[in-house]
């Protein structure tokens, strides 16, 4: 099925019925004061956490087509709302991308993303990009590592954010 993941899925909790809308209001792919974003909005899909995300033009990476990076960070984002359906606070470790074919511009990628195992501190998350065409574009795969809930909230403390 898969070229380069497992495909094993960890339930998502039975609590967890809705994700947050964002995690920061200035990140860049999620954020809503991020003007030139990307403006991912995950949402659940079962197990998995899936969004759909058109690249205009200026992600444009080769002639017509988006750009590896912008395909990343959409991947690194999504995976991250995996941890958050989770309840895992947790930071991106090792983030792997295998592009199948290329993405064009201003088309629907739709993502997919969901915890495969985890092994101590250490979240296994796999995740796929189906094309406008029904093609598997994109399949990535990372590894988190889990922090303390004190590596994210001692910026909001000391003033630097915003929640």
């Amino acid at each position: 099925m898969y070229r380069y993941l497992s495909g094993d899925v960890v339930e998502i909790p039975d609590h967890v019925s809705e994700l947050p809308r964002f995690h920061l209001a200035t990140c860049f792919v999620c954020g809503p004061d991020t003007v030139e974003g990307l403006g991912l909005y995950p949402h659940l899909d079962g197990d998995r956490v899936a969004a759909e995300l058109s690249f205009p033009k200026r992600f444009e990476g080769g002639p017509g087509l988006v750009h590896g990076g912008a395909v990343a960070a959409f991947f690194d984002d999504l995976m991250g709302y995996v941890l958050l359906a989770h309840g895992v606070p947790a930071v991106t470790a090792k983030l792997e991308m295998n592009y199948l074919v290329p993405i064009e511009l201003d088309s629907i990628l739709h993502g997919v993303a969901w915890l495969a195992h985890r092994d101590g501190r250490k979240l296994y998350i796999e995740g796929e990009g189906i094309d406008t065409s029904g093609v598997r574009a994109v399949e990535a795969s990372a590894m988190f590592l889990e922090v303390g809930l004190d590596h994210f909230t001692k910026r909001f403390e000391e003033g630097e954010y915003y929640p």
